[in-house]
């Protein structure tokens, strides 16, 4: 029997973001699931998340998934205060036009909703942008307070828009958030990005601040995950949230990356050279699937720094893939030659904890 590692469910949390983009679950011959559909699709996921035992939900005003869960949650008849609900800001839904350009890749766009057709992704730090964006989400969900508010993807608008002016893209919705927080509208401030250095960076600027850091995950990012950790442990504390796990990105293949057809890493078309950085992990990963590394990775992060490592987010349209995760994490084995294999191509650190 395999080791069982003990992940209690309040560990867990279901992302939304699939609510708003989809795509929807294949049809019984295959065929697209179209767009979203709250009863057919958002209830019976809300429904598996919750016999789970999971009370945790993860949003963002950008992935128009907000008002979907909020109706699941009213059609099940749970009300938003018996879940924990927390989003993510500074990016909005502003109109298609004027030269405006959608950063969504096509992939993520294939099950949106009608209601939010012609709108696309914009930037707005300011603090009366803030304070809209997360009433516009309270509003969505049905009430409550928000369990927490995550600066979203800032080192994104950095390249899409050219050098962060703190004073100016940052520090506005902070001051807002941390007002919100003292009024108790808001219980945690937090990052939700791809880049761990962004998070040593906030830290700087802002100490003391930060509640929590969410970093969308993968293996790849180990390195600089061991020295968030380390971060947290001296102080002042702050926790980290483990973001994508089981989603439809590199490491649900089972197929080697330099040769599979387009596939998304961090929520873009893997490029070449992250194409053969994930070729590495595969060709060493054998016949231990590549979903099931980052699994046992996830799990183990949680178990041995259960101070720091507080929460996993897992996405999926499909009720027994949540079911499946949820035991590969608490489960799965990768053997030992692999993760030594791993650490001396310094694929994984050295002193990452396989047991």
């Amino acid at each position: 029997m395999p080791t069982i590692r003990e992940i209690p469910a309040d560990r867990f949390a279901f992302g939304c973001h699939r609510f708003g983009f989809g795509p929807a679950p294949k049809g019984p011959a295959g065929e697209s699931g179209g767009a979203v559909d709250v009863q057919r699709h958002v209830v019976p996921m809300v429904r598996a998340a919750l016999d789970l035992g999971i009370r945790t939900f993860d949003s963002a005003v950008l992935y128009r998934a907000t008002l979907q869960l909020g109706r699941a949650l009213e059609i099940l008849g749970v009300a938003p205060e018996d879940i924990r609900f927390q989003t993510k800001c500074l990016r909005y839904l502003g109109l298609a036009t004027g030269g405006a350009v959608e950063h969504q890749p096509e992939a993520l766009l294939q099950g949106i909703p009608a209601r939010y057709h012609g709108f696309t992704d914009r930037w707005d730090p300011s603090a009366a942008g803030t304070e809209q964006q997360i009433c516009r989400e309270r509003i969505e969900l049905g009430g409550g307070n928000l369990y927490g508010v995550a600066l979203h993807d800032s080192p994104d608008m950095e390249m899409q828009q050219g050098p962060l002016l703190w004073e100016r893209d940052v520090r506005p919705a902070v001051r807002f958030l941390q007002s919100a927080k003292a009024g108790g509208f808001v219980e945690r401030l937090g990052l939700g990005v791809k880049d761990p250095a962004f998070v040593h960076r906030f830290i700087a600027q802002e100490p003391g601040i930060l509640d929590y850091a969410g970093l969308t995950f993968c293996p790849s990012i180990l390195g600089e995950l061991m020295k968030l950790i380390a971060a947290a442990q001296a102080g002042p504390q702050f926790e980290v949230t483990l973001m994508g796990i089981n989603y439809g990105q590199a490491f649900t293949l089972t197929e080697d990356p330099a040769t599979a057809p387009p596939f998304l890493y961090n929520y873009l078309v893997a490029n070449d050279a992250q194409r053969a950085l994930l070729s590495r992990y595969y060709k060493i990963c054998g016949s231990t699937p590549l979903l099931h590394l980052s699994a046992a990775v996830a799990g183990l992060l949680v178990v041995n720094f259960p101070e720091v490592m507080t929460q996993i987010v897992t996405s999926t349209m499909y009720p027994k893939r949540l079911h499946e995760t949820i035991h590969l994490i608490r489960e799965v084995q990768v053997p030992a030659p692999v993760w030594a294999e791993l650490k001396a191509a310094e694929l994984i650190p050295k002193e990452f904890p396989t047991t």
